[in-house]
C-alpha cells in the first residue's frame, strides 16, 4: 500500500512526538549527570556534608571555589610535599607575597576567599590531604562568624580538620593561626563578635 505525501508527514509528526520525551529525558539525564560528577563544585545542598555551620553559595563565591579548586588538581604533582596554607581571603590574597615571606620554602596556597570552616571540612582530602604536605598552617573562621555561626560551630569544625590531618599525618606539623578582632557589618545588629573565645575552644586539639 502506498502512502501519499501528507501520510508521510502525519506518520514523521507521530513519531517525533513519541521521541521527544524520550530526549527530554535523557538530556536531563545527562546535565543531572554532569552537574553531579563535578567533583569542585559546592553542593546544592547541606545535606550529607560534613561539619556544621555556613557553606556560602553567592554566584561569585561558587565560580571562584570551582575555578581555583580546579587549578589546584591540575598542578596537584607540582605541590606535592609543600607547606599548606589553608584559608579564606586572607590567606588567598597573600598568594604572591608567601615565597616572599618565607624563602626556599614550597608552598602550596589554599585559600579561597569568603569561605568557611565547614567549606575546609569539605574540601580538605582533595585540596589538602591529596597533596601530602609537609606541613599545613590555617587561618579561618571570620566568615563563619560574619554569618553568624556561634563560636562553637567554628571550634568543632576546626578541632575536626585538625583530627583528620593528624590520622593521615601523625608527626606532620600543624598550626591553627589565630584571627583579629571582627566587628560585625552595621547592618548585623547583634553586637561585636569576639574570635579568642572560639580560640579559647580549641585548647583540647
Amino acid at each position: 500500500m502506498r502512502h501519499t505525501f501528507s501520510s508521510r508527514l502525519i506518520l514523521l509528526s507521530v513519531a517525533l512526538c513519541a521521541l521527544t520525551p524520550a530526549v527530554q529525558f535523557v538530556a536531563a539525564g545527562q546535565a543531572a549527570a554532569a552537574q553531579t560528577t563535578d567533583r569542585f563544585a559546592i553542593p546544592a545542598t547541606d545535606d550529607g556534608l560534613p561539619g556544621v555551620g555556613p557553606i556560602r553559595r553567592y554566584d561569585w563565591f561558587q565560580k571562584l571555589w570551582h575555578d581555583r579548586r580546579a587549578a589546584w588538581a591540575a598542578a596537584r604533582a607540582k605541590d606535592t610535599g609543600a607547606v599548606v596554607f589553608l584559608g579564606d581571603s586572607i590567606t588567598q590574597l597573600w598568594e604572591e607575597g608567601l615565597p616572599a615571606a618565607f624563602p626556599g620554602v614550597k608552598i602550596a596556597n589554599r585559600g579561597i576567599s569568603g569561605d568557611t570552616t565547614r567549606g575546609l571540612r569539605y574540601r580538605l582530602k582533595g585540596d589538602v590531604i591529596d597533596v601530602k604536605p609537609k606541613a599545613v598552617a590555617m587561618l579561618i573562621g571570620t566568615n563563619d562568624l560574619d554569618q553568624g555561626a556561634e563560636p562553637e560551630v567554628v571550634a568543632e569544625n576546626l578541632k575536626a580538620i585538625v583530627s583528620e590531618l593528624h590520622a593521615a599525618f601523625p608527626t606532620m606539623p600543624k598550626g591553627v593561626l589565630r584571627i583579629g578582632w571582627h566587628c560585625k557589618r552595621a547592618s548585623n545588629t547583634s553586637g561585636v563578635i569576639r574570635p579568642p573565645a572560639t580560640f579559647a575552644l580549641l585548647r583540647s586539639c
